[in-house]
């Protein structure tokens, strides 16, 4: 069932508004957050569990800018032998630097992502997929430029922000 945004409370609108890009980081986070839009920090709590189990809330977690911390990342297109395939990507995931792995039908039938803590690691990584029996052709393609898209929701109909950051 599709929850439509006329079934939101005002209270309900205001906490979206909010935890989009301004969710408190602090000791008590849902009593800043009651504060904010004038509630109990029970309610709060209680309308962002209702939130998420209408599925209008999918995740509320930080977004981290990796390069700042010293991460290095890249996408990956790999030619492998179809034998060889399936025990190519089983090693591949088996790195805990590769955030997915998946085949595609084209001369480079193995595509995955590394995020890896430095340059010298993110070249390990590589170095031990281009090992594996099979492996004809390994290309890495980090992005030249990184694009980001912000898009905030207006649910209490105050001013929408829409931007590129």
């Amino acid at each position: 069932m599709t929850t439509q945004p006329a079934e939101l409370t005002t209270q309900d609108r205001r906490i979206l508004d909010i935890i989009q890009t301004g969710f408190p980081v602090c000791a008590e986070p849902y009593g800043a957050l009651a504060a904010a839009v004038g509630c109990l920090p029970d309610e709060a709590c209680t309308a962002v569990a209702r939130l998420r189990e209408r599925k209008l809330i999918r995740r509320i977690g930080g977004s981290f800018d990796a390069r700042k911390m010293g991460y290095v990342s890249t996408l990956v297109a790999a030619r492998v032998l179809p034998e060889h395939l399936d025990a190519v990507a089983a090693h591949v995931g088996s790195f805990a630097e590769v955030t997915h792995n998946y085949e595609r039908a084209n001369s480079y039938n193995l595509w995955f992502t590394i995020i890896a803590l430095g340059r010298p690691r993110l070249e390990e990584v590589l170095e031990g997929v281009r090992q594996q029996a099979g492996v004809l052709a390994l290309h890495a393609l980090p992005a030249l430029q990184t694009f980001k898209i912000k898009v905030d929701f207006n649910f209490s109909g105050g001013q929408a922000d829409a931007g590129s950051t």
